[in-house]
């Protein structure tokens, strides 16, 4: 029997036993001694959830060994949060997208090689991890996850993202780092609400033109990839204070690189760049500064040890 872990919507009453009482239910008669109120979430089978439905809010299914998910999840409407990972999962259900109340699903460390076409049907959901998996694809009805802010899909086996993601709007954190992308949507400059973005260990040789109409974006990691030049447009991120670019083909940055004035991590090991632009200059609160394995001068390294005094720089 899979034994789950739920909490339930009663306030101030999560077992499961107090949850079917108060449902007017009650559990299957035993010898055992009546258990004492329960102040903590506890255990038990999925056949007692689906005897009382509505009160379940969380679901925990993680490290279960599953290779398919139980039937009757369709029939827990209050539930909220869904957790099912670290199993052996192929695929999600179809019914999954059924969970209209759902805000939290994890499904991230399984062997899934797709999610629903109608994923998208979830529109009150807010995080969504599908990290260490085997997907190549998703589905072009991800953009309809309008309330989504929290977006991990890393270490999967994508070469490309659908245009749709520029339509999450409430998007905050996206990861898709680990995987095969050869370049990103031009749709991407949609997520004016992004702040991290992680996008290191791709393939990419170049960012979207665009790409720098990201008002609130904070971090951007793009370590390991394949680029050899940065859009003019990256200065417009205002808001930047992290920029990883460790491992690229970088020969030059663009002179809009000294607009970012909230610039406080630049990491640009090894590269091929010989000189960083003048401009660097004006990054006053950019407190640390990694130029390790480049090409840079001497007269290069005294052109940025002069401009930048503040500045912890790592040259070797």
């Amino acid at each position: 029997m899979v034994f789950l872990i739920a909490r339930q919507l009663l306030p101030g009453n999560p077992c499961i036993g107090q949850a079917l009482a108060a449902a007017g239910q009650t559990r299957p008669a035993t010898s055992a001694p009546p258990a004492p109120p329960c102040a903590q979430a506890t255990a038990f089978s999925m056949a007692e959830v689906l005897r009382c439905p509505a009160v379940t809010q969380e679901l925990y299914l993680r490290l279960q060994d599953l290779e398919q998910l139980p039937a009757g999840l369709p029939r827990l409407p209050s539930l909220r949060r869904l957790h099912v990972e670290t199993n052996r999962l192929r695929h999600l259900p179809a019914e999954v997208t059924q969970l209209d109340s759902l805000r939290e699903l994890f499904a991230h460390e399984n062997r899934l090689l797709d999610v629903p076409a109608d994923l998208g049907r979830l529109r009150r959901l807010r995080q969504l991890q599908l990290d260490k998996n085997e997907l190549a694809e998703l589905p072009p009805s991800l953009g309809q996850l309008d309330s989504l802010r929290f977006l991990v899909v890393a270490w999967n086996r994508f070469t490309s993202l659908p245009a749709q993601l520029g339509q999450l709007r409430q998007l905050e954190y996206f990861d898709a780092s680990h995987n095969q992308l050869l370049y990103l949507p031009a749709t991407l400059n949609d997520l004016k609400q992004l702040r991290y973005a992680v996008l290191s260990d791709n393939q990419l040789r170049q960012l979207p033109a665009g790409f720098g109409d990201l008002p609130r974006l904070q971090e951007l990691n793009l370590a390991g990839n394949q680029l050899t030049e940065l859009p003019a447009s990256l200065g417009r991120c205002r808001a930047l204070k992290s920029l990883v670019l460790t491992g690229n083909q970088l020969t030059r940055l663009p002179p809009s690189i000294g607009r970012l004035r909230n610039l406080e991590v630049l990491v640009l090991s090894d590269n091929q760049l010989t000189e960083l632009p003048r401009s660097v200059g004006r990054l006053r609160k950019l407190s640390t500064l990694i130029v390790r394995r480049n090409c840079l001068t001497p007269a290069a390294r005294q052109r940025l040890t002069a401009a930048l005094p503040r500045t912890t720089i790592y040259f070797d």
